[in-house]
């Protein structure tokens, strides 16, 4: 029940943030994890949006940014790496949900699958999803949809084993 309550939250508070933004239409910052195992990468869905997405989220004022996406890989799926695990693959500026959203994309590379502890409030799933198979999503977040069409062919494709 109490998670219920978490989701439901979740869900208002995004749909009035949504409203604020729209009205305003902020700079937002914000830091993402591309997760990436045997040439499949993590996707997640939040219990407020309909889209696939990545672990991450805001940068704390005076934050930085790897540190932020370390947080959010803790807060979202339980996961603590070594700031030298994360790698700035690209920074991008794009319009998305009413705001100029300024977006880190940090990578990581495991070799084995974690152990992912979700918090079944604000992210509800988690799994590795094939990245083309993933770009045929209608409602990709642009940063995810830029960062997977600019990879080269080779990496788009799983690995063998995958």
């Amino acid at each position: 029940m109490t998670d219920w309550l978490w989701r439901t939250a979740y869900k208002v508070g995004f749909h009035a943030a949504r409203l604020w933004w729209w009205l305003r239409r902020p700079d937002h910052d914000g830091a993402v994890v591309a997760i990436w195992l045997d040439g499949r990468i993590l996707v997640v869905r939040q219990s407020y949006r309909s889209n696939f997405s990545w672990p991450g989220g805001g940068i704390h004022r005076n934050e930085d940014p790897r540190d932020a996406a370390r947080r959010e890989l803790g807060e979202e799926l339980g996961l603590a790496v070594s700031a030298d695990a994360l790698v700035l693959a690209r920074e991008m500026v794009v319009d998305w949900d009413y705001r100029r959203d300024r977006v880190r994309i940090f990578e990581l590379h495991l070799q084995a699958e974690p152990p992912i502890r979700l918090d079944n409030r604000e992210v509800v799933s988690a799994r590795f999803v094939d990245p083309l198979a993933l770009l045929q999503a209608d409602d990709l977040p642009p940063f995810i949809r830029g960062y997977l069409c600019e990879l080269p062919p080779k990496r788009q494709r799983p690995s063998a084993g995958a």
